[in-house]
């Protein structure tokens, strides 16, 4: 996955902040495989320009000059980057990033490198003031014709609602990555002092009253994304879409937040779910050493082996078993073609990783009871091309 260290842990300016890390990688990978799907397909989609959005953008715990470890620095590299890139591919399009920050003296830092040190081809602007308070100008700064991606990332939680949210949300040409508090909401959910504010976050009442781990969390999570996905300006053809990572605490075996994405692109969904599969392991690692640098700084003494070096990394994966199932399932119909649509529809409904989908296929091709009618030879790792639509349908059995 673009952006990561090779090593096991975090680098170290993220000691501490290893859970911004995860994140950063995702917007890493993510911005620039969009950026360059995007403007690669600029003439056809009627897109001349793309924008960045950094709701909530700080800068915060970070003592580097270059801002390289926050979003600012990560966001405008990419921009920096994917420009150069589209530009000697003939693909010319203006690129332009804006940062909101309310703190005066996080705003005087942001304005300061801005000012100095944004790049020659990126027009960059920040906007002090409250993000809420301030969405208009926002909307006003995109403009209706360009890609906006829009990330939301509050230090609260309240300013993440679909009510707070709904003007951005039905911008056409708009995608969005949101923190989703999801440690707070769990903890709040069940209190009466708080069930007006954690209704108005996941945009309805739910009664979690009972419901422990995962059961909680699925409740949870899919009222948040289906009530964010009724405010996206959807339709037949393009329906609101919606997938998730889940980012772990630090050290307990709990999750701490939600990422959570909305497209109306199906393409969106499967290539964010691929990054996402990257980052799941890069997640295990990075806890894994953060883990064993506690217990060293605890007892005083060093271990004997990396523990991130014995992490199982096929941890908390579906197990392939039931995939096979699904797959039985979805192809009992009779012959199915899966393209990009198809796909989509399988990794937003089951919130599986795409390599559970392939390894899961390869294993019933292997075993006779699936065929991918368009595959010429075999293919053990990558079954279905999901790019260019391919055939599947069960192996009926004679006798």
């Amino acid at each position: 996955m673009p952006g990561t260290t090779g090593g096991a842990g975090a680098p170290e300016e993220y000691y501490g902040r290893e859970l911004a890390y995860l994140k950063h990688e995702l917007l890493k990978a993510y911005l620039r495989k969009l950026f360059l799907i995007i403007g690669m397909s600029s003439s056809r989609v009627r897109v001349s320009e793309i924008c960045y959005v950094d709701c909530f953008a700080g800068p915060w715990l970070t003592e580097k000059e270059d801002l390289a470890d926050t979003s600012i620095g990560i966001s405008l590299s990419i921009l920096d980057k994917c420009k150069t890139e589209l530009d000697k591919r003939g693909a010319k399009l203006r690129f332009r990033a804006l940062y909101i920050e309310r703190n005066t003296e996080a705003f005087a830092r942001l304005d300061r490198f801005l000012k100095e040190s944004a790049p020659a081809g990126i027009e960059a602007r920040c906007f002090h003031g409250d993000f809420v308070a301030l969405r208009q100008d926002i909307l006003d700064w995109c403009g209706s014709e360009a890609f906006a991606f829009f990330f939301v990332d509050p230090t609260g939680w309240k300013e993440v609602s679909a009510q707070v949210l709904r003007p951005l949300l039905r911008r056409q040409r708009s995608e969005f990555l949101i923190n989703f508090m999801y440690d707070f909401v769990s903890r709040t959910a069940s209190m009466a002092e708080w069930r007006d504010e954690i209704a108005a976050l996941l945009g309805e009442a739910v009664e979690v009253e009972g419901l422990h781990g995962a059961a909680r969390e699925k409740v949870l999570v899919d009222t948040y994304r289906k009530n964010l996905k009724r405010e996206l300006p959807a339709s037949n053809r393009w329906p609101a879409r919606s997938a998730h990572v889940r980012v772990l605490d630090r050290q307990k075996e709990r999750p701490k937040y939600h990422l959570v994405y909305l497209t109306t692109h199906p393409r969106g969904i499967a290539e964010f779910m691929e990054i996402s599969e990257g980052l799941d392991q890069i997640q295990k690692r990075v806890r894994a050493s953060t883990k064993q640098a506690a217990r060293v700084g605890k007892s005083g003494q060093d271990e004997l082996f990396d523990e991130s070096a014995l992490v199982d990394l096929n941890a908390r994966h579906v197990d392939l078993a039931e995939v096979e199932r699904c797959w039985m399932r979805y192809l009992s119909g009779g012959e199915k073609r899966v393209g990009v649509d198809e796909f989509a529809d399988l990794l937003e409904e089951t919130d599986w990783f795409p390599g559970d989908f392939q390894r899961a296929l390869a294993r019933l091709i292997e075993a006779g009871k699936v065929c991918n009618l368009d595959a010429k030879g075999k293919r053990p790792k990558q079954p279905l091309h999901w790019k260019d639509g391919e055939r599947l349908t069960i192996v009926e059995r004679s006798g």
